[in-house]
């Protein structure tokens, strides 16, 4: 009898050992594939545009007259550019003065960091100058250059 219990117990056990591999959930197999992640990057350069550069000139005055404009360059990491004015030396017809123009750059200016770097364009009418005007103040402002 003993060898029939334990018969009936190993064939219980057989049996409850298929039907708890029978309700498992099947298995998958994990498949694998590769692919290239393709990326064109087109750098460049975003200016803002500065305000006004305006001077106030006295006719003979004894030091030169100065004018600033900040501005920013946002470039590419990494991207190098450079910054310039047109036409840094000018005679403005409209009132008879010289000026010069500058661009000052920021340390570490010249190569795009991803980031704001602040600029200014930097005019100095020169001493001295008489300019020309038939009034008690003249203005350029109907013939104002602009500048690029």
């Amino acid at each position: 009898m003993k060898n029939l219990n334990m018969k009936k117990l190993v064939a219980s056990t057989i049996a409850a050992s298929a039907l708890f591999v029978a309700s498992a959930p099947a298995q998958s197999a994990a498949v694998v594939s590769t692919f290239n992640v393709d990326i064109t990057l087109t750098s460049l350069c975003a200016v803002s545009t500065p305000a006004n550069l305006t001077f106030a000139y006295t006719a003979f005055q004894v030091a030169a007259a100065t004018a600033s404009t900040p501005f920013t360059v946002t470039c590419a990491d990494t991207l190098p550019y450079s910054v310039a004015v047109s036409g840094a030396n000018v005679t403005d017809d409209a009132v008879g003065l010289a000026y010069s123009l500058a661009v000052t750059a920021p340390g570490g200016g010249g190569t795009g960091t991803g980031l704001a770097q602040t600029y200014s364009i930097d005019g100095t009418i020169a001493a001295g100058q008489s300019g020309t005007c038939s009034t008690a103040t003249c203005t350029n402002a109907a013939t104002s250059l602009t500048r690029a």
